[in-house]
This record gives structure tokens, sequence and C-alpha cells, in this order.
């Protein structure tokens, strides 16, 4: 049996498609027909909650700010979203172009600006402010060195279709 944290069940980036460490990263998210909520949200027109779509900005702009580390902090936390705006449904079949930029970090935080279309539309845009710490374990627990090695797996499987590969050390 692995010790290691079971992963995301909702994750909301299929892929990274380019990184600039420390800059900026583009990843994408297709809705696929057979995702669970879809069969609430709503069954005669199923879209992706806007929440969700959110919450993928905020994905992509977590892998930017752990990989601009190279993976020293376990935990990147949501501090605060500002000026969010959605302007477009997103239907099963459709991708999400998403896209992330560090704006400014201050110690701990990072500042981003972040947004995501579908065929040239912004579906959603905000502004996020994103915290590094640690689980706050004891160390002989050993939980900020699993949650590492897994979110490294993970963005080496986020990553990997990258012509240049996006190296991070163990």
């Amino acid at each position: 049996m692995s010790s290691a944290p079971p992963q995301m069940k909702y994750r909301q980036i299929d892929r990274i498609t380019s990184i600039e460490l420390g800059k900026r990263l583009t990843a994408e998210r297709t809705l696929r027909a057979d995702e669970e909520y879809l069969k609430d949200h709503f069954p005669r027109f199923p879209v992706m909650p806007g929440v969700m779509m959110l919450e993928s900005l905020h994905q992509a702009a977590v892998w930017l700010v752990r990989a601009g580390d190279d993976f020293q902090t376990p935990l990147v936390l949501l501090r605060e979203t500002r000026g969010v705006k959605f302007g477009d449904f997103l239907t099963p079949g459709e991708t999400l172009q998403i896209a992330v930029e560090i704006v400014k970090e201050d110690g701990n935080r990072t500042t981003l600006k972040a947004f995501a279309t579908k065929q040239g539309r912004v579906t959603v845009s905000a502004k996020l402010i994103l915290e590094r710490c640690t689980t706050g374990d004891p160390a002989h627990f050993g939980t900020d060195a699993k949650v590492l090695r897994s979110t490294k797996e993970q963005f080496q499987e986020l990553t990997e279709q990258l012509t240049e590969q996006v190296a991070i050390s163990d």
C-alpha cells in the first residue's frame, strides 16, 4: 500500500502546456461529458460550475508557485481572490485555455493574475493571492516530505508532453 497522499479527485488541469519558472504558466482543461457533477449541473444543459472554472485558475497558479520555488514548500494555499469575473459557459467537449502570471511576490505570499478562455472568449478571470507554508505536522511524521513527493509526481504527469522538460530536484 502506498504511503503517498491520494491525488485530488477533482483535478481541474489536464496538462500544463508551457511554463516560464517564476513568471507564467499555461494549461488546458477539457470538460468531459461523463464528469459526475454534470448530472446535477445541469441535467438538460450541463456546464462546468463557475467555482470549478475558478479552481482551474487556482490549480494552475499553485503549480506555477510550486515549480518556481523548486517544490521547497509542501502547501500553497489560496488566501484571497479579487475581481472574479465570469464571461461564458463551458460545456462538455470544450477546452479551457488557462493562463496565470505572477504579478508580485512578498515573503511567502504571491499575487497572480489569471484567466481562462475558450475559443478566444474569456470564461473566467481573477487576481489570486497564494501563500506558501508547511503542513505544521512534526517532522518525524514525514507529512511534508510525502506531500512534496506526491506533488512532484503529479507535476511530472501534467508536464510530460512538454518538449523542454522542467527539471525538479529530489
